[in-house]
């Protein structure tokens, strides 16, 4: 009977782990969906990098079907709260692809911003964070970002109604300005490697 348990808690384990996302998929997840919402929301380059990280803490978290809209999914909100200008979170709450990024279909997580733009298109480089977060700040009792002071929001885009932002379709060009991801990441690091203004 003890072996029976034991071996029925090893399959179970398994299988919540077989759920949980690699650090590599959440990265790129993260980096994503946060390039989206810096389009869309107008995101200043610290407040891109934030974002990212706390996208990347959450979707880390990501083991099974409860944790979608559990605790971590409600940490989010309130760090993108510290992050975000007031006009901005207002804004992020009215979009559920950016809101409720993560659904469950046919017993696995499904990112929604994939029903609204095309995979492997980006229209910033990769954020800091990208190459060198590892999604610490999940396990402070405190947040990281209350305190903090970020950039104005960016000139290049304000908040955009959603209707504004089409939809590519399978198989056609990208936008002018987008990237794929290998341009993306390696024009981030580019960034990350020119020495500081003076």
């Amino acid at each position: 009977m003890k072996r029976f348990i034991l071996t029925m808690v090893a399959v179970l384990t398994l299988g919540a782990a077989a759920n949980a996302m690699s650090y590599k998929s959440a990265r790129d997840q993260a980096f994503f969906l946060t390039d989206k919402m810096a389009y869309e929301l107008g995101l200043s380059d610290d407040q891109y990098n934030a974002v990212f990280e706390i996208n990347m803490d959450y979707i880390m978290c990501l083991d099974v079907y409860d944790d979608i809209f559990g605790t971590f999914w409600t940490r989010r909100n309130n760090e993108l709260r510290f992050v975000l200008s007031p006009a901005q979170y207002q804004y992020y709450m009215q979009l559920e692809y950016f809101y409720r990024p993560v659904s469950w279909e046919n017993k696995k997580f499904v990112f929604t911003i994939y029903n609204r733009y095309p995979k492997n298109r980006y229209y910033r480089a990769a954020p800091p964070g990208y190459q060198v977060y590892k999604g610490s700040n999940r396990y402070f009792d405190h947040s990281a970002y209350n305190g903090r002071t970020f950039g104005a929001p960016s000139d290049r885009s304000q908040p955009k109604p959603s209707v504004s932002t089409p939809r590519s379709q399978p198989g056609s060009r990208s936008q002018p300005g987008m990237m794929t991801k290998k341009q993306a990441v390696n024009q981030g690091k580019q960034q990350m490697n020119k020495p500081p203004r003076r």
